[in-house]
């Protein structure tokens, strides 16, 4: 991917099309991973290494410790994996040659029914996406609509390959509990779950013109990642841990997003799933390889 397409799609344009064409995807279960041990489990998203070939991402992650591992098919903002050329077993093959031990999702971004097939091929027990935007002109009763009929055709799919669907807050609803709530009681599927992600929520609790404030309509109360997380908590099946500082990722631990604190909520409902580490990738290699390691220094830590 070159510089200037790059520029083209921000990773939010990418979701929204994923959207568009599909509905919407979110995560399984506290146990999609088997939860043999009451220890929360500690991955890596390759989306940190965007830029670089999968292979490279990935040797990159194992490199730093990594025993989970995630990826994305959202080209071009992360091209790591295209269901629609790529054969599911020579990934899972590469993963496997490298040593991790399972791949803890697959975020998708384009045809959710292809995707869902694929991430069953691949063995990846969870495909994550967001709940999109809506026109200012649409109600809250109408969208909540539109998604139930989306999530209907998407979790029959999902049952059928026994591969969970979660939402991550990245739209109207999802960024309050109050939302997710409403979007998690538009089915009773045991596919549909959340992927939480702890930076995006933090930034709803931006002031309105603050660099980083969101600038669409968000549905429910604004709370901070912690108070949301424990708001939801019973739902949530996979989690992308990630601190900024106002847009920036840095490291976790370094930033103004309570990492601590959401730990503590997880573990107190007894959450045995991954803490996946994101990153919008746009640091060089040198830079994202000392993040990668810092974090999960900090998250051995945290978790000890």
């Amino acid at each position: 991917m070159t510089q200037a397409e790059d520029r083209k799609l921000t990773r939010r344009q990418v979701l929204a099309v994923a959207l568009g064409a599909a509905g919407f995807a979110a995560v399984g279960a506290k146990t999609v991973l088997g939860a043999a041990k009451a220890q929360m489990k500690i991955g890596c998203g390759t989306v940190s290494f965007r830029r670089q070939p999968l292979r490279e991402a990935l040797e990159r992650i194992r490199r730093a410790g990594y025993e989970y591992v995630e990826s994305q098919a959202t080209g071009p903002w992360c091209p790591h994996v295209d269901v629609l050329k790529d054969d599911p077993q020579t990934f899972r093959k590469l993963v496997d040659n490298l040593g991790f031990k399972g791949v803890t999702g697959l975020w998708a971004g384009g045809d959710m029914t292809k995707t869902i097939h694929w991430a069953q091929a691949a063995g990846i027990p969870v495909v994550h996406t967001g709940d999109g935007h809506i026109a200012d002109s649409v109600s809250e009763e109408d969208a909540l609509k539109q998604l139930r009929d989306r999530l209907a055709g998407i979790l029959e799919v999902a049952e059928k390959c026994q591969v969970y669907v979660a939402i991550e807050p990245h739209g109207n609803f999802s960024l309050t509990a109050d939302g997710l709530k409403k979007i998690m009681g538009l089915s009773e599927s045991k596919w549909l779950g959340i992927n939480y992600d702890t930076a995006n929520v933090h930034r709803v609790t931006y002031a309105k013109n603050a660099p980083g404030a969101y600038g669409f309509r968000i549905f429910g109360r604004r709370q901070d990642e912690v108070a949301t997380l424990d708001g939801v908590a019973d739902r949530v099946i996979h989690v992308h841990v990630k601190d900024v500082v106002g847009t920036k990722c840095v490291a976790l631990g370094e930033g103004e997003v309570n990492i601590l604190g959401c730990l503590r909520v997880l573990q107190r409902h007894k959450y045995t799933g991954v803490v996946s580490l994101e990153t919008e990738g746009d640091l060089d290699v040198d830079q994202t390889q000392h993040l990668i390691e810092t974090s999960r220094a900090y998250l051995v830590r945290a978790l000890s």
